[in-house]
């Protein structure tokens, strides 16, 4: 069981990993003028709320019994 919680946890990081260096790159795409304002605050708003609901999905895997489900329902 621990291999399992390893492995999820690793997964999840990945991923908050992804979502955090997607916002790196739009706020360097802002700063050098190649997006719009408009644009900019459109992909913060979605990154920030992907990133909300995957250390969400993070906590519940880690503290709930039932990680084999929400492990299956992810992949």
């Amino acid at each position: 069981m621990r291999t399992f919680e390893l492995i999820g946890l690793f997964i999840y990081l990945v991923l908050i990993a992804i979502l955090v260096g997607r916002q790196i790159k739009v706020s360097n795409d802002f700063r050098n003028n190649k997006i719009t304002e408009e644009k900019h605050q459109k992909l913060t708003k979605r990154n920030t709320i992907l990133l909300i609901i995957v250390g969400i999905l993070l906590i519940l895997f880690l503290y709930t019994p039932f990680k084999i489900l929400i492990f299956l329902g992810l992949i």
